[in-house]
């Protein structure tokens, strides 16, 4: 099975974040990006090899953004929240570096 890997990077500042895969919540926190090495949590996730759509709600900024992967192989998702108050996704078929 592979693994899904979701790391919330830059401009948590303790609202609550709700992740979603395929509409069920995995995560619900309050993370704080540690701005030495820009990562606020981590969480990984065992799936089958599917197409996965990844949900990222912000309640408290009334931002959301969703995102479809093709979960065939380990996959790496940075989510970040930028200045305007977007919510940004960056994916990867490797691990991010943190210092």
């Amino acid at each position: 099975m592979p693994t899904l890997k979701v790391d919330f990077q830059e401009g948590f500042t303790g609202r609550t974040v709700i992740l979603r895969i395929n509409g069920k919540e995995v995560y619900r926190a309050e993370p704080r990006t540690r701005t030495q090495i820009g990562l606020a949590d981590s969480r990984s996730f065992e799936l089958p090899a599917q197409k996965v759509t990844l949900d990222c709600d912000i309640p408290d900024a009334g931002v959301s953004k969703a995102l479809v992967l093709d979960l065939n192989k380990n996959s790496f998702v940075g989510v970040s929240l930028e200045n305007g108050g977007a919510v940004s996704f960056k994916v990867s078929n490797e691990p991010f570096g943190y210092l």
